[in-house]
């Protein structure tokens, strides 16, 4: 099976049309649609579009199945993917209330869905996120450990908003960490992270992803004017540790939906290799996705993103917290008017341009995996041997 190359129109990226594509050892496995038959691939399709729940727009597929079963002799799902920009955009977070705090863009509060979906939305590019601040403290956490108390003191007297916030978790945490059980190394600050970063009552979740965001231009600009460096440490480490460093090396990933009601993202091509760039609020439940909004819905299968239902504010939104730097493989694109459907598949690695900044690491030019997983620059070697005849 040769490459298929992807570009303009004919990446299948147009209106109303959904794209299916197979990462195979032979080369990019590509279906025009649901109803077509497949298009050099030697079997039919086994993934079909369903009507979902979401007002207005199909449900999003299904995540890649296991690969023998899905793809047949002969065909495994490999890495590939060119690795693009993805800038200083902002996400809505999906899980919160009815009155949550308004969504990181200059658009107006939606009256209700129905409304929302009759207007234009913006239209921004999926991609790698460069100037993300997303350090994963790989070697330094025990040194971050004892810098990340102080270090959090200095930071609340600074901003008021997080002293507020981290006490009133801090209040909570004593009432709700009695019968949980907690994994090896996890300390009551990163519960308290996660309930500081649930607590959807006040703005300090968007003003730290906003900080996230765009906070990684360099490691200067991360120390002069990150007002987050603790709470983003023990919210980073809360997850690692509650996930556990394999990834899917050590269990299947979790599918999960993130609606985002007031910005409309796409990817410039199936194949590609996107980053979400912040703390992405996600749900196991896909009726609570889309009471957040589906100007774009997110199906995604994350090997990183790590159930925090039991330290939520609200656990009965079944939140999956996804970290910044872990890398996805986009796998489906469609669109449905003003919706854009994105399916997102882990590569099961993440990828960092900062580790330990705090510490004196500086921004590295490329963008480093953790250990044990595959870098960008395996990924671009793997898509120029599919692309060879």
């Amino acid at each position: 099976m040769g490459h298929l190359s992807l570009s303009g129109t004919e990446s299948g990226l147009g209106e109303g049309r959904a794209w299916i594509l197979w990462i195979c050892d032979q080369g990019l496995c590509l279906w025009p649609n649901p109803t077509e038959g497949p298009r050099r691939v030697p079997q039919k399709d086994p993934a079909v579009l369903e009507k979902g729940s979401c007002p207005s727009a199909p449900a999003l597929p299904r995540p890649l199945p296991a690969p023998r079963a899905a793809l047949g002799k002969g065909c495994r799902v490999t890495s590939a993917g060119a690795l693009v920009s993805l800038g200083n955009l902002a996400f809505s977070r999906t899980p919160g209330t009815a009155q949550r705090p308004p969504e990181p863009s200059a658009l107006p509060p939606a009256r209700g869905l129905r409304n929302l979906q009759a207007q234009a939305v913006p239209i921004l590019p999926l991609g790698l996120a460069p100037d993300t601040f997303d350090d994963a403290y790989v070697g330094c956490a025990e040194e971050m450990e004892e810098k990340a108390a102080p270090l959090l003191k200095a930071e609340m007297a600074h901003h008021a908003l997080l002293r507020e916030s981290w006490e009133a978790a801090q209040e909570a945490w004593e009432d709700r960490h009695r019968g949980l059980t907690l994994p090896p190394g996890f300390k009551a600050q990163n519960g308290i992270a996660i309930m500081v970063y649930t607590n959807s009552s006040n703005t300090l979740y968007w003003k730290l992803n906003q900080a996230v965001r765009t906070g990684g231009g360099s490691r200067e600009l991360y120390m002069r004017h990150f007002p987050f460096k603790a709470l983003h440490f023990y919210l980073i480490r809360a997850l690692q540790l509650l996930r556990g460093g394999g990834g899917c090396s050590t269990g299947p990933g979790e599918v999960v939906f993130r609606g985002v009601g007031s910005l409309r993202f796409e990817p410039k091509r199936l194949g590609d290799s996107v980053r979400l760039g912040q703390f992405a609020s996600s749900s196991l439940d896909k009726a609570v996705a889309c009471r957040f909004g589906n100007a774009t819905l997110f199906s995604l299968t994350t090997c990183f993103g790590a159930p925090i239902q039991a330290f939520s504010v609200f656990p009965k939104e079944h939140e999956v917290l996804i970290p910044p730097h872990e890398v996805f493989l986009v796998t489906r694109f469609s669109q449905d008017g003003a919706q854009s459907l994105v399916t997102l598949w882990s590569y099961n690695q993440t990828c960092s341009h900062f580790n330990c900044a705090y510490l004196g690491g500086e921004k590295r030019r490329g963008c480093v995996s953790a250990p044990g997983a595959l870098g960008t620059g395996d990924l671009h070697m793997k898509k120029r041997r599919l692309q060879q005849p």
